[in-house]
């Protein structure tokens, strides 16, 4: 082939390209910031967890939308939430929760994510002591356990737990046994102290990505009274990309009965809070 129409080939098949990426529909997708930003491949690799369930969920779901052209950025809560109101380009998050003041500025996807509530989790070697504070469904009575001299706990500081916890921990009576720390559960696990509330996913997910934290093994409990699993949905700008990509997606999730996208977060599970994530399940929305 002679070198000229060679060259004629390749600038043809260069401009083809360009076209094609730009006849795609451009998407941005945000993730908090803090978040890896550098581009991968959307496949789960189980037992490892280098990202958050949220992330890995991502990457899957935006591999196999090949009709989009995907992009990524990180900007914090605030920010996602003024980009995706703003209207001008397609912006999108993918582990949003779902409230009424973000329905009025974004289109929500099917259910991406099912979590567990914060639960009460304490030290394996402690877990005797939380006996007399359980319901009779195994249910940690918070309140009690709360003005229980015998054990420390900790939670997040400037954290919101929601309606069943929070109210407890502001009007707790007795001697206060609550210790607010950044990270209390490097605390835990340093045995420093008895019990915290977290997800449990979160707490093993910060031991697999930090070998030089102790290995201090920790039981979970749910807090008594009404529980709902936590659920997380894309959320996507109101534009005409932003509804052709939640349509897409809702029909990509309706081929996968088995949610694989959901995995990595439930292997960071015990049995009992796999059990407890599959009734919580039944009675959250589809």
């Amino acid at each position: 082939m002679p070198p000229p129409f060679r060259r004629f080939l390749i600038a043809l098949a260069c401009i083809c390209l360009s076209r094609l990426a730009e006849a795609q529909p451009r998407v941005v997708w945000l993730s908090l910031e803090g978040s890896p930003k550098s581009a991968a491949s959307g496949i789960v690799v189980s037992r490892i967890q280098a990202l958050p369930p949220g992330e890995q969920a991502r990457r899957w779901l935006v591999e196999r939308l090949p009709k989009f052209s995907h992009q990524h950025d990180n900007a914090s809560v605030a920010r996602i939430e003024q980009l995706i109101a703003d209207g001008r380009e397609t912006y999108c998050y993918a582990n949003a929760l779902r409230t009424p003041q973000r329905e009025a500025n974004a289109l929500f996807s099917e259910p991406v994510l099912h979590r567990l509530p914060s639960r009460v989790i304490i030290r394996a070697d402690r877990q005797s002591l939380l006996s007399p504070h359980l319901n009779g469904r195994r249910q940690v009575q918070l309140r009690s356990l709360i003005d229980d001299p015998k054990l420390q706990g900790a939670v997040t500081s400037l954290r919101n737990y929601g309606p069943l916890i929070d109210p407890v921990l502001s009007a707790a009576s007795g001697p206060q046994r609550v210790t607010h720390y950044d990270t209390p559960s490097r605390m835990l696990m340093a045995r420093h102290i008895d019990w915290i509330i977290s997800e449990p996913a979160a707490l093993v997910g910060l031991v697999k990505n930090d070998p030089d934290l102790p290995r201090t093994p920790t039981r979970s409990f749910e807090v008594a009274g009404p529980a709902a699993a936590v659920v997380t949905y894309v959320m996507c700008g109101r534009t005409a990309t932003g509804r052709q990509l939640v349509t897409a997606l809702n029909r990509l999730m309706a081929k996968h009965a088995d949610r694989p996208w959901e995995q990595p977060y439930v292997e960071l599970l015990d049995s009992n809070e796999r059990a407890d994530l599959m009734r919580l399940r039944q009675q959250s929305p589809r």
